[in-house]
């Protein structure tokens, strides 16, 4: 994946037993972005170019991913909320713009649920709303095949549930995805990785979906496998007021394959007016 832009220091803050690795950059109000399941910070490579002109991005590796520190014990979507409502607290940011990709995006909701005054915007990104038997047994495959494949076959095995056909189109570009995975230092082994999958499974909002009062925007692909429409569909219907975009021909990865109207749709709604309606 890209890389964010690089800075002087690499700076990790103590949350409760762990440590976790961020990185800041620009000035203005904050935004907090939380990735997804088996990646770290870097998957936002895309996005911190134009969003640090704008506002005070910090960008950061969940517990168990990326530079952070492997966790002690089994943990839950609840936990890795509370890590980064105490990264922001460690930062001195008291409310900030919240953007969760995938797993990051069920973190997302469970911290505008339970901290309610620490969000000021939420954006929730190729997300889900709780477990079904569907997701588990896929999630529980991917964990099998981490333990089971090579780094190269886990990754074309999995990406047909990352990318899309129109991305498959695109020359060279599964193949592309594939190299870095395969030179991605900070690869999780399978232990690691099941734990996350664990994590991942624990979530469950769709019952208290509507305590969310920041202003929400809600952005789906299409044609996203690993977190279906319907997920979408009940974030929108659940949380007051929240907007829905749907990017079509987006699969679960638009924040790459789409990462140009992904940014302006999501740059136009930190900057704009809120109004208390659905689209």
């Amino acid at each position: 994946m890209t890389c964010l832009p690089t800075i002087a220091s690499m700076p990790k803050v103590r949350v409760g037993q762990i440590e976790l690795f961020y990185e800041e950059d620009g000035h203005g109000e904050p935004i907090v972005w939380i990735h997804g399941l088996g990646i770290d910070h870097r998957v936002w490579g895309l996005q911190m170019p134009l969003f640090t002109q704008h506002f005070r991005c910090l960008a950061f590796d969940n517990r168990d991913a990326g530079q952070s520190d492997r966790s002690p014990n089994s943990y839950t979507i609840k936990i890795m909320a509370d890590d980064a409502v105490r990264l922001m607290d460690a930062l001195a940011i008291d409310k900030a713009h919240i953007v969760g990709l995938s797993m990051g995006g069920a973190v997302a909701q469970e911290l505008a649920i339970a901290h309610p005054a620490r969000v000021q915007r939420l954006v929730l990104v190729s997300t889900y709303t709780s477990s079904d038997r569907r997701g588990a047994d896929v999630l529980n495959s991917f964990a099998l095949m981490r333990a089971r494949f090579s780094r190269e076959e886990y990754a074309r095995a999995t990406s047909p549930w990352v990318f899309t056909y129109q991305d498959y189109l695109i020359p060279g570009f599964v193949d592309l995805a594939t190299a870095r995975f395969m030179e991605d230092p900070y690869f999780l082994p399978a232990d690691v990785y099941a734990r996350q999958v664990e994590a991942a499974l624990s979530h469950f909002t769709e019952d208290r979906l509507s305590r969310i009062k920041a202003p929400t925007l809600i952005v789906a692909g299409d044609d996203d496998l690993l977190t279906p429409m319907r997920f979408a569909r009940t974030l929108h219907e659940q949380i007051p007021g929240a907007k829905l975009v749907v990017i079509q021909g987006g699969g679960h990865a638009l924040i790459l394959t789409h990462a140009g109207e992904f940014n302006r749709l999501v740059l136009q709604f930190l900057k704009e007016p809120w109004q208390q309606q659905g689209v």
